[in-house]
């Protein structure tokens, strides 16, 4: 069965490894370590499904004790569905992936929700608000919102923590 590259990109755990791919490269080892919840054989085939699809890629080998280290990197443009993708999923099968996209968030919440919770020092929130904008200040707000975005996700840095924020732009009917 071929997959589709929304289904390669929203599965659970591929899901995870492009986030820790953002902005950075990793071994196998450092994914391991980064996503601790994953066995290392599942690792492997999941990291050669992105591989097949183009969306990672081998940064550099080196051997090791006669084993090669493979380093593995994030093609930005690739780990996400372009226009045309888009265009040629069904309203329904975007229905699914849409489910299958907060059945995610779900379950980052449900972790989140493990552990003891500081409301301010965490930054933790979740709001729906509704953006009043014409043509020209949508497409501003969207420029805007992916160079602030961009200006954040990729430097890592130790006084630095990841935060997760999840969000879905949907455009209200004319006709509601």
């Amino acid at each position: 069965m071929v997959q589709s590259k929304a289904d390669v990109l929203l599965h659970p755990v591929r899901m995870k490894i492009i986030q820790a791919l953002a902005g950075q490269s990793l071994t196998v080892q450092e994914l391991l370590m980064e996503i601790k919840d994953v066995p290392q054989a599942t690792m492997y085939r999941h990291l050669n499904v992105l591989k097949k699809h183009e969306i990672i890629f081998v940064q550099s080998e080196q051997k090791i004790r006669g084993v090669t280290e493979r380093t593995y990197s994030l093609d930005p443009q690739k780990s996400f569905l372009s226009e045309e993708e888009a265009k040629s999923i069904s309203n329904e099968e975007h229905l699914q992936y849409f489910i299958k996209y907060y059945t995610n968030v779900l379950r980052l919440m449900e972790d989140y929700l493990k552990e003891d919770i500081n409301y301010n020092e965490d930054a933790f929130g979740y709001h729906l608000l509704e953006l009043q904008l014409n043509d020209q200040e949508k497409q501003k707000f969207l420029e805007d919102y992916q160079q602030l975005i961009m200006k954040y996700q990729f430097e890592r840095r130790e006084d630095r923590s990841t935060v997760t924020m999840a969000t879905a732009f949907i455009p209200k009917r004319k006709d509601s």
